[in-house]
């Protein structure tokens, strides 16, 4: 039987200054959030195992699950978009990249910088730079254009600047229950006045 602790085993998450974790995402262990970063509804980021490091303005879209193994941290660079319900496993995604929704990245992997995974793919492979991999198991499908690169920055771009927005009216409490601010503390409003159902 386990013994009650005051104190996990694990460090606590670290949130930079900017960076934003929705109320309904999890955020356990040693994750480290740089400025611009954010975390969508219903992530889960489980750093009890090894260090996840999510990079400045990278986004974890809702539901995506990330976890790693000892020796197997994440790592997540700048400008990078992780789609919803996406999984990444003790892997390594470089500045610019781009994983699809639902794609699964798993140990040891590293998705190249600018590149993309497809919806859905499933990657054992390292993935190089600026190359598209779709597939189970993924597999190079093509080079991505200058257009297709900057285009996955400025999504990036976006993300951050819509966090920010999600943080600020949170903070105001305009959002209603359960947000998180900034600084990672709830902000909790009293409920609207109306008819009760």
């Amino acid at each position: 039987m386990l013994e009650p602790t005051t104190t996990a085993p694990w460090p606590s998450p670290r949130q930079a200054p900017g960076s934003w974790v929705a109320a309904s995402a999890v955020v356990v262990g040693d994750v480290e959030l740089a400025p611009g970063a954010s975390v969508w509804p219903t992530a889960v980021l489980r750093g009890d195992l090894a260090s996840i490091r999510i990079g400045p303005n990278s986004n974890v879209q809702d539901g995506a699950i990330l976890h790693g193994d000892p020796g197997a941290p994440v790592v997540i660079a700048a400008q990078v978009t992780i789609g919803h319900r996406a999984v990444i496993h003790g892997a390594s995604v470089q500045e610019g990249a781009l994983v699809g929704i639902g794609a699964i990245v798993l140990n040891g992997v590293t998705v190249g910088a600018g590149a993309m995974v497809a919806a859905g793919a499933v990657v054992t492979k390292d993935v190089p730079p600026g190359t598209l991999v779709a597939g189970v198991p993924a597999k190079p499908v093509r080079s991505l254009g200058k257009e297709v690169l900057e285009e996955q920055r400025r999504h990036a771009d976006h993300y951050a600047q819509l966090a920010r927005t999600h943080g600020t009216l949170a903070s105001e409490g305009v959002f209603g229950h359960g947000l998180v601010t900034d600084c990672g503390q709830a902000a909790h409003s009293t409920p609207p006045e109306g008819p009760r159902l």
